[in-house]
């Protein structure tokens, strides 16, 4: 029986169904493999570490392959991972990422300004402890002192988040979306889901115009490998500055928050320049998408 591409067939409904399926099936017993590995001791962050990594893999990093498998008769293809990506692209869209630091801290504080009605307070309070948690887990992850502690955090921060999530969201589901609606509407909807999944109301916004430039940055370049060149670029960053910031790294550039408060300047400038950029980036990327 051949099983490559035999749901090639599949409508949107179906497909959404079976990425749904697929991802918790893998997330569940990669889970179940974490935690018989660690005997269900989470309390050191190896353990943390390790149940991180296998639910990145059960979650974001298997499914797409088996889904693109089982929808294609060229998967590779299918997830646009199978050519090399145009070098001026890539530098491109690193250069953007860095660019929108000061832009991404000015929009993380105009969403953490937004504050639910009074009768949702509970709800906002709730939202906020689950956020301080999510923090203070991130934060003990990234306080290393060793450079095997930080390739550590490089891979399982920056490298396999970047992998995976591209080729989740934009790699499948971007390419889902777009088969039934406009691909404006395809890349937006999936950048929300982005935004959503991680959990984090209070930096929704600066998550989700995140997801869409890189919903973009795939769209107009037809090649995964930009947007997760982009993607890793965001996420080192800050593995890098933790790293270094008790060298002194915090004194002389403040990058958390840059672009908050008295820097708003700053912020506004970053978006600015951001935006010539991504005008630049459409303008001279290879492929062109009709949008």
């Amino acid at each position: 029986m051949k099983i490559k591409g035999i749901f090639g067939h599949s409508g949107l409904g179906s497909r959404v169904l079976q990425l749904v399926g697929v991802s918790l099936f893998f997330m569940l017993l990669f889970s179940l493999i974490s935690l018989w590995i660690t005997n269900g001791n989470l309390s050191d962050i190896s353990s943390i570490k390790l149940a991180q990594f296998m639910q990145s893999m059960g979650l974001f990093v298997i499914p797409p392959f088996l889904l693109a498998y089982l929808w294609s008769e060229k998967p590779l293809e299918y997830l646009q991972v199978d050519r090399k990506p145009s070098s001026k692209d890539v530098l491109v869209a690193i250069i953007i990422m860095l660019s929108a630091v000061p832009a991404i801290n000015l929009l993380g504080e105009i969403n953490h300004a937004i504050h639910f009605p009074d009768s949702l307070s509970w709800l906002e309070n709730q939202l906020v402890d689950m956020e301080e948690k999510a923090e203070d887990l991130t934060l003990r992850m990234l306080d290393v002192d060793t450079l095997t502690g930080l390739l550590i955090n490089l891979g399982l921060i920056a490298i396999i988040p970047a992998v995976g999530e591209e080729l989740f969201f934009r790699g499948i589901l971007q390419q889902i979306l777009q088969n039934k609606f406009k691909t404006h509407a395809a890349v937006w909807i999936t950048a929300i889901i982005f935004s959503a999944i991680h959990f984090q109301f209070f930096g929704f916004i600066p998550r989700m115009l995140m997801g869409a430039l890189l919903g973009y940055m795939f769209l107009w370049t037809g090649n995964i490998w930009v947007p997760v060149a982009a993607h890793f670029t965001n996420n080192a960053a800050a593995v890098l500055y933790y790293y270094f910031k008790g060298d002194g790294a915090q004194q002389a550039l403040d990058l958390e928050n840059i672009g908050k408060s008295e820097t708003y300047f700053a912020g506004i400038i970053s978006m600015m320049l951001v935006s010539l950029l991504i005008y630049y980036f459409r303008k001279h990327t290879k492929r062109s998408s009709a949008v």
